[in-house]
């Protein structure tokens, strides 16, 4: 029947926009979705670098190297991992120095009591400084560090302490010559940044900023936090852990100023007689300002860790 060709025309032509027309939000909708999904992934895996400088801050601590004369010869990044005062750092850091003092975010002044182990091979060492419920930072699970996990790294590079940098894990590598394995990083470092943490986005330590490559760009390197629990774990300690009580070679003893002294020449006289005391360690010790004088008779604490 001729007259029934039309409408069927009629019905064919109003189904097909009609298909064509879903085919084309399906596709807008997986365009939209391909665009956002990669911007939702990169928030979720992103720090909070500013909640993460505010937290973490306090327990990164510049170190400053001296010689035997007191004279400051360098210095490198350290972090807490115990409230009773256990520091991480590079054992490269601590190689040529003398004595060491640690200095806080908010000023304060803390000597180095000693060397509680180390390892040249991950180039990791764990210093004691004297104090007790300091900020800490914790260990992220060990190979937690993915490639492309995004991290963060706070230090003192050249100085400039509490400085934050961002980057990404871009490796997990083996270095055969050195028989070590290391992360390498994206986040820039600097001379001085020797030491400090890599972080993940929750503020846990995944490395320790070890070294970097100067014929490249972003090339930089850290020990995995696995090798530090490997260092803890061989010396009985934990992350947080009491340290093991000082014996009296360790304790203070005291020196009365005589008239005319200085903390310079009391420094010089203590080394005499066999005992090692900078004048910023003494100064720290006794929370003196760089400023104050010191009178006949006054009694002052003197470190004693280091014959």
């Amino acid at each position: 029947m001729p007259h029934l060709h039309p409408h069927s025309q009629s019905l064919t032509s109003t189904r097909h926009p009609k298909k064509n027309l879903l085919t084309k939000k399906v596709r807008v909708a997986l365009f939209i979705l391909l665009l956002v999904a990669p911007t939702v992934w990169a928030q979720n895996d992103a720090p909070d670098l500013r909640a993460l400088a505010k937290k973490t801050r306090p327990a990164v601590y510049l170190l400053v190297l001296q010689d035997e004369d007191g004279k400051t010869i360098a210095a490198g990044t350290g972090f807490l991992i115990s409230g009773e005062g256990l520091l991480v750092t590079n054992q490269h850091v601590i190689a040529e120095a003398h004595t060491i003092i640690a200095k806080a975010e908010n000023g304060g002044l803390f000597p180095i009591r000693r060397v509680v182990a180390s390892d040249s091979r991950n180039d990791l060492a764990l210093l004691q400084l004297e104090g007790k419920d300091l900020p800490f930072l914790s260990l992220a699970p060990d190979f937690s560090a993915e490639v492309g996990t995004r991290v963060a790294i706070i230090g003192s590079p050249l100085g400039l302490e509490g400085t934050l940098t961002e980057g990404i894990v871009s490796a997990r590598r083996r270095l055969p010559k050195e028989n070590r394995d290391v992360l390498q990083i994206s986040a820039p470092i600097s001379k001085g940044s020797s030491g400090s943490p890599v972080l993940d986005s929750q503020g846990r330590v995944i490395g320790v900023a070890s070294f970097l490559l100067q014929d490249g760009q972003s090339l930089n390197f850290a020990s995995p936090s696995e090798k530090l629990r490997r260092l803890l774990n061989a010396n009985s300690l934990t992350p947080n852990s009491p340290l093991p009580t000082q014996t009296q070679s360790t304790q203070n003893t005291t020196y009365t100023v005589k008239s005319g002294d200085t903390l310079a020449q009391i420094s010089r006289t203590l080394k005499k007689r066999g005992v090692s005391a900078s004048v910023d360690e003494i100064r720290a010790l006794n929370r003196l300002a760089t400023n104050s004088l010191i009178k006949p008779g006054q009694v002052l604490q003197i470190p004693q860790g280091r014959p």
